[in-house]
C-alpha cells in the first residue's frame, strides 16, 4: 500500500505517470528455484513464461489498490503494450515499443501499470530481459515516450561510496556519470543493471534512483558534462563472485588463445581480467570469470588442453576503484598499489581503464583492502 499511497499523492499533484513494476521481493527467485528443481538446464520459452508471472501479480495487485483509492489504473502485460524483443530467452533485448496504447490511456487520465522485465518476440512468445529487467523496461519506455528523466524506486535509497554493510564509513553519492555507473554495475554494484544505464546513456535519459519508502532525494545518474564536481575516485567496489583459471603451458602464438575465448563466448561465459605471458617453459594464460560459470568453463577447457594444465584459484575477490576524475589525474595507480602493499593483500591479476582500476586478491584480504582504498581516496 505504500507504493499506492506514493502514486496517489503524485497523481493528486497533477503528474502524469507511467508505472513499471517488478515482481515482489523474492518472487522471481522462488520461481527460478521451482524451475531448477524440475530441470536446471532448461532456459527456454516455458522458463520465461514462468518468470514473467511475478510481474503480472504486481501490476494486478497495485491496480486493485489504486482503484480502491479512486484512481483508474490499467495493468498491462508486454504483449498488450507491444514491447518487442529478440528471441534470446532469459536475456532478451528490446527492439521496439509501441506507445499508442500508453499515450491513449494517459489522455484518458488513466495510469498505465506496465509489467517490467518482459517482452514478446516475433513469434508472440513471452521473453524476459534478465537481471535488472524492470529497470531496463522503465528506461526503454522513457526513451520511447521521449522523456528526459526516469525515476527508479527501490529499497536502496542511494548509491554509496562503498557497500555500507562492509564499510561503515561509506557515504551517499548524490551524482554519478553514466560512465561511472556502468563501470560500477559491471564490477559488482547491483543497484542498477549495466544495460539499464547503457540505455539511459544512449538516449540521454537522467536516472534518479530513490527510496520507495522515504521521500528524499537519492542518487542522480547523469551525463558527465552535468556533474558539478568530479572526484578523482567516486567509489570502491568488491565482487566476491569471481575465480581465476590459469592455463600453462599452452601452445605458442595467438591461435590457441583465440580458440579458447571463442568457445567460452559461445557458451555465454563472460571473461573479465586477462593476463598472458611467456617464460622458458612456454606460454601462460590466466583470466577471471564468475564462479558460477566455472563448471561450464572447465567442460570447454579440459578437452582443449587436459586437466593437468589447468589450475583454478577460488576464494578470491575483485576490488575496484571507479571515478571519471581518474582520467586526468596522475598518481592514482601509485596510491592504489601503495594501499595494496599496506594491506598485505596478495595480488593475482590487475586491469585498468580510463576510469577504473581493478585488482583480484585473496578473499580474506578484500575487506581490509576496501577499507584502505576508501580512506586513501578520501571517501569517508
Amino acid at each position: 500500500m505504500a507504493v499506492a499511497d506514493r502514486i496517489y499523492e503524485c497523481h493528486q499533484s497533477g503528474e502524469k505517470m507511467v508505472i513499471v513494476l517488478s515482481a515482489m521481493s523474492g518472487e522471481t527467485n522462488r520461481l527460478v528455484q521451482m524451475a531448477q528443481e524440475i530441470n536446471p538446464a532448461y532456459k527456454g520459452m516455458a522458463y520465461d513464461m514462468l518468470l514473467a508471472s511475478g510481474e503480472q501479480v504486481s501490476i494486478s495487485l497495485l491496480s486493485i489498490a489504486l482503484n480502491k483509492k479512486g484512481l483508474s489504473a490499467v495493468p498491462l502485460l508486454a504483449y498488450q503494450v507491444g514491447i518487442q524483443t529478440d528471441s534470446l530467452f532469459s536475456s532478451a533485448r528490446i527492439q521496439n515499443i509501441n506507445t499508442d496504447l500508453i499515450l491513449k490511456l494517459i489522455k484518458q487520465n488513466k495510469i498505465p501499470l506496465i509489467a517490467g522485465f518482459q517482452g514478446i518476440n516475433k513469434d508472440n512468445q513471452i521473453t524476459t530481459l534478465g537481471r535488472g529487467g524492470s529497470d531496463i523496461t522503465a528506461v526503454a519506455l522513457s526513451a520511447a515516450l521521449k522523456q528526459s528523466t526516469c525515476e527508479i524506486y527501490t529499497d536502496v535509497p542511494n548509491i554509496y561510496t562503498a557497500d555500507p554493510r562492509l564499510v561503515k564509513t561509506a557515504r551517499k553519492i548524490t551524482q554519478l556519470s553514466f560512465e561511472e555507473m556502468m563501470e560500477m554495475a559491471i564490477l559488482g554494484t547491483k543497484v542498477l543493471h549495466f544495460r539499464c544505464v547503457e540505455l539511459a546513456a544512449k538516449f540521454n535519459i537522467k536516472v534518479h534512483l530513490r527510496s520507495t519508502f522515504e521521500k528524499t532525494s537519492g542518487t542522480w545518474v547523469l551525463p558527465k558534462e552535468e556533474i558539478m564536481e568530479s572526484p578523482i575516485v567516486s567509489s570502491v567496489i568488491s565482487d566476491m563472485n569471481t575465480c581465476i583459471i590459469k592455463l600453462f603451458p599452452i601452445p605458442a602464438g595467438v591461435e590457441f588463445i583465440s580458440n579458447v575465448f571463442n568457445k567460452l563466448s559461445e557458451k555465454s561465459i563472460i571473461v573479465d581480467v586477462i593476463s598472458q605471458s611467456y617464460n622458458s617453459e612456454g606460454q601462460r594464460l590466466a583470466f577471471s570469470i564468475k564462479e558460477e560459470q566455472l563448471s561450464s568453463a572447465l567442460e570447454i577447457l579440459s578437452p582443449l588442453l587436459g586437466q593437468d594444465k589447468i589450475t583454478v584459484i577460488k576464494d578470491v575477490a575483485k576490488v575496484s576503484i571507479v571515478g571519471v576524475g581518474m582520467a586526468n589525474q596522475s598518481g592514482v595507480a601509485a596510491q592504489f598499489f601503495e594501499t595494496i602493499k599496506n594491506s598485505s593483500a596478495h595480488l593475482h591479476l590487475i586491469t585498468t581503464s580510463d576510469i577504473k582500476i581493478s585488482a583480484i586478491v585473496d578473499k580474506n584480504n578484500s575487506l581490509p583492502l576496501m577499507k584502505g582504498l576508501h580512506k586513501t581516496f578520501n571517501l569517508e
